[in-house]
């Protein structure tokens, strides 16, 4: 059944925006790994500081195709490297990313080969009751089109 994409749309942006810490799955070559991650988002788009040295940063090189998770909400999106924080296109993210995670920043911040990530969501899952019956509502970014699906 179609649902509101406007209204769907903003139960997930308020939910990024109340949880700072989402778990990222990554994949390459049939090996799949995740972590916790702390995030920022504007908008739909996530975006999360990491490092060069790190398995993530490898398996996201090789395959762009991400998930994050968190509680009942499950994103599908494309990950790029939009550079670090010295970029001055990533000043105003900056701000907003340390004032919600200035240990994080202050701990890797400025270290030799932190990069910045920026994730495009493309399908959004969320599983919920409905008077006491499971049941998924699904955000498809792209189509900016929702469903409510019913499991049966």
């Amino acid at each position: 059944m179609e649902i509101s994409y406007a209204d769907l749309e903003s139960e997930v942006i308020d939910a990024l925006e109340r949880n700072l810490v989402w778990v990222l799955s990554t994949s390459l070559n049939d090996d799949v790994s995740s972590r916790s991650m702390s995030i920022v988002n504007v908008g739909l788009n996530v975006y999360f500081q990491t490092n060069k040295c790190y398995i993530k940063y490898e398996q996201m090189s090789g395959n762009k195709r991400v998930s994050l998770c968190c509680q009942n909400i499950s994103i599908e999106g494309t990950a790029e490297s939009i550079g670090d924080w010295s970029d001055k296109n990533n000043a105003g993210l900056l701000e907003v990313y340390k004032s919600k995670h200035m240990g994080s920043y202050q701990k890797y911040g400025t270290l030799n080969g932190q990069i910045v990530y920026k994730v495009t969501p493309v399908k959004v899952k969320l599983w919920k009751y409905i008077n006491g019956e499971p049941i998924r509502e699904i955000l498809y970014v792209n189509e900016q089109r929702a469903e409510r699906l019913g499991f049966m």
